[in-house]
């Protein structure tokens, strides 16, 4: 399959674009982390916290498609046919990999947890050869390095971890990976909020199941409970989400995912900013890696196919 951006235009705006839009992407997922301690501190169970994200999410999303043409944006097409696949992508790979991203938090610390889940770009890789019989070019190769070193520097540190939270967090990646190389297939050519947001819309109605079959439903009447899940569900979701798809319809989704691992340093920067948690040595290294492996993407020259 072609790449997004070969064909008549030049290749090199796309590209920029799509490395754009995968930074924009884990700048704001990078945001989960403090937003989530806020509502967990609030009394919030994983599942509703989740529920509630999803909801607004897809509340945000529906409004925004339904404003586009009031707004002089052109009108979103149906999903159709494909509507089916959406949903299954949704089922079996959004949902289930979001949630396993919390429960995998409650065993390990946000280090390892986050040194784990970014292992995902070498599941893109092997999935798409694997699959498609995608063969990694040099450059991915020496990205994919770059940055697994990277988060090895930033977030290993000495001592035994639970082996349980080990292994969900190599399934974590292996799931997000497998849901980004799915996701790649099934939302091409399809416009890529209408397909979040029934992801979104049908990821809330799993999660309120969960929360009513789990304990009692709460509402966020507070504000510090109101501000954390409304920033959860539009920077932490809304924004990274539909940037990360169009990331992928530019410069595909391994090219996507690599750059995406900078989202690790930039939560141990928020994280300093706004919990006061020191970068020591390790963490400017490890920082200084990955910026490099986005580095070697951006100037690596676009292929054809």
């Amino acid at each position: 399959m072609s790449r997004p951006d070969a064909g008549g235009g030049p290749a090199r705006p796309p590209r920029a674009r799509g490395i754009a839009l995968a930074l924009a992407s884990a700048a704001g997922f990078s945001t989960l982390g403090v937003l989530a301690k806020l509502v967990y501190a609030e009394g919030f169970s994983t599942a509703q916290a989740l529920a509630w994200r999803f909801t607004i999410a897809a509340a945000i999303l529906w409004a925004l498609i339904g404003l586009g043409p009031r707004l002089g944006a052109a009108r979103r097409p149906p999903l159709g046919p494909r509507l089916k696949s959406v949903l299954l992508l949704g089922l079996v790979g959004f949902a289930p990999q979001a949630g396993l991203y919390f429960v995998t938090l409650r065993i390990l610390d946000p280090g390892i947890t986050s040194l784990l889940l970014y292992l995902y770009p070498s599941f893109v890789i092997l999935l798409s050869l694997l699959l498609f019989k995608r063969v990694p070019n040099r450059m991915q190769v020496l990205s994919l390095g770059l940055s697994l070193a990277g988060c090895a520097v930033t977030f290993f540190k000495p001592g035994s971890y639970p082996l349980l939270g080990l292994a969900l967090g190599a399934l974590l990646a292996a799931a997000y990976g497998a849901y980004l190389v799915a996701g790649e297939r099934v939302l091409a050519g399809l416009d890529s909020a209408r397909a979040t947001a029934v992801i979104m819309l049908e990821s809330a109605a799993v999660y309120w199941i969960a929360a009513a079959a789990t304990g009692p439903l709460r509402l966020p009447s507070t504000l510090p409970a109101a501000a954390g899940i409304l920033g959860i569900a539009l920077f932490a979701t809304v924004l990274p989400i539909t940037t990360l798809f169009g990331a992928m319809r530019a410069i595909g989704a391994a090219d996507a995912s690599l750059v995406s691992t900078v989202e690790p340093v930039l939560t141990v920067a928020l994280s300093a900013a706004v919990l006061g948690e020191r970068l020591g040595p390790a963490q400017a290294l490890g920082g200084a890696l990955i910026l490099a492996a986005v580095l070697v993407l951006r100037f690596a020259p676009a292929k054809s196919g």
